[in-house]
């Protein structure tokens, strides 16, 4: 008997199946380029053709975009995922659709304590809310809210409020990226594609010719080589992300702690720890010591999503 969970993303989706008997035996996993696909569904019967699978007692997916009951449309992927046709396939019993960043939430008490590094330790209440937050493909964020039984995460597209310009460079910044976009969201820079724009507008390479800009690793390695643009490019992209976190801890006091997640944190940890990041984060005028209150936390392992997304499917049997 087993259970499939699934964080699907914009550039990867991982997939992972769970002896139901031994809910601690991973008997497959895999990762698949999302893009290659057009469907989550030709996924899974990969998956499932590969390893000879036929059926799942439950299933979860975290999907990457707003999930309306049994239905998501995917913001970074041309797909719409319908629960019932996933499950008409014949591969599930149950079934759950969840936002990619509330699977991530619901794995954070899954890792182990080598699994994340603290930034800021700031005073930890157990008793008080959490908040998981990761730039990757996207830009993800969800509310977890403290209940008697544990913690609750909450879907949200926080990722898509609009970018805040805290600095006169930032306010040249949006008005750059006006040129591209009519709405530019805090995603438009706390992304892959954001860090390559933010590098092309320090380069002053072309506005509208994104052929011609670096790719997201070349400007990370640019940046470790000592390269000047590149680490102006790192240093705002860390003080623009910690500025945006605080805003959201006013939002949401997450005295339990700040989890960072994402496909990038975890890559640019030199620069994380850095101080304009957590100068930026606190950086709330009367609310500074607020802010400080919170503890930080940065999660190194990138299958935090999926390890929400099997907390959750195996939930569906239990």
């Amino acid at each position: 008997m087993l259970v499939l969970a699934g964080d699907i993303g914009g550039t990867k989706a991982l997939l992972q199946a769970i002896d139901l008997n031994n809910p601690g035996k991973v008997l497959a996993q895999a990762k698949f380029p999302s893009q290659s696909y057009d469907s989550l569904e030709s996924i899974i019967h990969t998956f499932c053709s590969h390893h000879h699978f036929t059926q799942f007692e439950a299933a979860c997916f975290g999907l990457p975009g707003p999930v309306s009951g049994r239905q998501a449309t995917l913001t970074n992927l041309p797909w719409r995922v319908d629960a019932d046709a996933l499950q008409a396939s014949g591969y599930i019993n149950k079934l759950e659709l969840i936002n990619d960043f509330q699977a991530a939430a619901f794995g954070i008490d899954a890792l182990s304590t080598d699994q994340w590094i603290t930034l800021h330790p700031g005073e930890y209440d157990g008793r008080g809310n959490r908040l998981v937050v990761g730039a990757g493909t996207g830009l993800g964020v969800a509310p977890v809210v403290r209940c008697l039984d544990g913690f609750w995460p909450q879907p949200c597209e926080g990722g898509h409020m609009d970018f805040s310009p805290q600095t006169p460079e930032q306010q040249s910044l949006l008005v750059w990226l006006w040129q591209l976009w009519s709405h530019v969201s805090s995603e438009r820079i706390l992304s892959g594609a954001g860090l390559e724009a933010l590098y092309a507008f320090y380069a002053d390479l072309p506005v509208k010719d994104s052929q011609a800009w670096l790719s997201a690793p070349v400007i990370h390695q640019l940046a470790e080589q000592g390269d000047m643009t590149a680490k102006k490019t790192l240093d705002s992209f860390v003080e623009i992300y910690g500025g945006y976190i605080g805003n959201l801890a006013l939002l949401w006091p997450a005295r339990a702690g700040i989890y960072i997640a994402g496909g990038i944190a975890a890559k640019i940890e030199h620069w994380m720890k850095q101080p304009q990041f957590l100068s930026a984060l606190h950086a709330k005028g009367r609310m500074s010591n607020l802010v400080k209150s919170m503890p930080v936390y940065l999660v190194k392992d990138e299958t935090l999503g999926l390890r929400g997304a099997a907390v959750r499917a195996l939930r569906l049997v239990s």
